[in-house]
């Protein structure tokens, strides 16, 4: 028995807000980062995908027990939300793998 089990109840949205955080901080830099190199606007993908994380933490939330498949559901949103900022990251911040990998002719 749980002292807090509404708290456990709501662990699954909280972490989904804090990874919707750290896309936010993430689409702030690849802002600026796009900015000094003329990159198009792919930061927008960060925020479609923050909406994706969201909905699916309030899905999470407000899941009924009547209703089996509210957590899938959420947990989809999730997953195309992350997928969304994967996508974006590797737009914005790829290049550093590239040149990372690359050998130096030194």
């Amino acid at each position: 028995m749980s002292l807090f089990p509404g708290l456990l109840r709501l662990g699954g949205p909280v972490v989904i807000i804090l990874f919707t955080s750290v896309l936010y901080f993430l689409s702030i830099l690849s802002k600026r980062l796009g900015e000094v190199m003329g990159m198009k606007k792919y930061y927008y993908i960060y925020y479609i995908g923050m909406f994706f994380m969201l909905l699916g933490s309030i899905i999470m939330a407000l899941s009924f027990d009547n209703f089996q498949n509210t957590h899938l559901v959420g947990d989809t949103f999730f997953a195309l939300g992350i997928t969304l900022g994967l996508i974006a990251a590797i737009k914005y911040w790829g290049w550093l793998i590239k040149e990372l990998t690359k050998k130096s002719d030194s």
